[in-house]
């Protein structure tokens, strides 16, 4: 092969081993899910008066909710590493808790997080709930 035509195989590699590399690293609670809880979370969970006695601003979060009983649902915990079905969190963001509302709220209601957010959620908990 010429020169030339090297240069688009090999940077079709790079990216292929960007990607791999990518997908062996698994997500952190600093870098991929605090943005998302403090961006829509930390209005009503943060501040001097946190509801619920959760605080989702930025720092505070991850130690907030990993192996932390639920206030809403004691026999619960927020986050139970690995386990997405067994984590509060989970349930509130999907809408499925069957205690207490789905969140975030807005003034009138609830919405959902946008699927790419929920997914990110989904697998840092399945992933072990890495900080």
């Amino acid at each position: 092969m010429r020169r030339k035509e090297l240069v688009p195989v090999v940077l079709f590699a790079a990216g292929v081993v960007a990607l791999a590399a990518r997908a062996q690293t698994p997500l952190s609670y600093a870098k991929d899910i605090e943005p998302i809880l403090v961006k829509e979370c930390s209005k009503c969970h943060g501040g001097d008066k946190p509801d619920k006695g959760l605080d989702l601003s930025q720092g505070k979060g991850f130690a907030e909710i990993v192996s932390v009983k639920s206030a809403e649902v004691p026999e619960m915990v927020r986050v139970k590493a690995g386990d997405p079905a067994a984590s509060y969190l989970w349930l509130k963001v999907t809408h499925t808790a069957t205690q207490g509302r789905g969140m975030p709220r807005t003034l009138f209601s609830a919405r959902k997080l946008p699927k790419d957010e929920l997914d990110l959620i989904q697998q840092w908990i399945t992933e072990g709930a890495n900080p």
